[in-house]
């Protein structure tokens, strides 16, 4: 049981450490990137979305949450603060069933020059994410004053991984020693 425990510490962190080794930002993207305001007033986080940037801090992975209609302010900030964790944890690992039902329908009578059209396509998915993520900050929000829609910013910062992994009291030593100087060495080689 332990063994099992040790092997999904460990497969996350590689999960993470693949991620942050994958491959560079975009060309012009540098320190501060996510930050700042675009010249509508929005954050510039809130136009780029999720994903891996480096910021002020140098690299890390960022999740945006958005949430609108509710009119409940806590329960609002919760909701934006989760699904912006839940955008950082869908980076790492998701499974996700997709159905779609398409449905046509052409029905002709006489001369066959008048028809009558039917269409109906529904689409459904499903994604279940399941991860735990230790490090992970809600750094800001924001409302959008046209919309009233709130969002948050959750930023997951690869130190803190490492940080973890030096407080991780249950892993032998010998793997965490291992992990923490592989993954100091993933990060520098960005």
């Amino acid at each position: 049981m332990r063994c099992a425990r040790y092997a999904v510490q460990l497969s996350i962190l590689a999960a993470v450490l693949a991620l942050g080794a994958g491959c560079p930002p975009p060309p012009g993207e540098g320190p501060g990137a996510v930050t700042g305001v675009t010249p509508d007033g929005k954050p510039v986080w809130v136009r780029k979305g999720s994903g891996k940037y480096n910021g002020a801090h140098g690299v890390a992975f960022y999740g945006v949450g958005i949430v609108q209609g509710i009119r409940n302010p806590s329960l609002a900030r919760q909701t934006a603060d989760n699904r912006a964790r839940g955008a950082i944890a869908s980076m790492f690992h998701s499974y996700i069933a997709k159905m779609m039902k398409d449905y046509q329908r052409s029905t002709t009578a006489g001369n066959f020059r008048a028809s009558a059209e039917e269409q109906d396509v529904v689409a459904a998915q499903k994604t279940i994410t399941e991860v735990t993520l230790r490090g992970t900050e809600l750094r800001d929000h924001w409302v959008d004053p046209q919309t009233g829609a709130l969002y948050a910013l959750a930023i997951l910062d690869p130190n803190s991984i490492v940080r973890s992994l030096n407080d991780a009291r249950n892993l032998p030593a010998k793997i965490r020693d291992y992990v923490r100087a592989n993954a100091r060495r993933a990060f520098n080689d960005l």
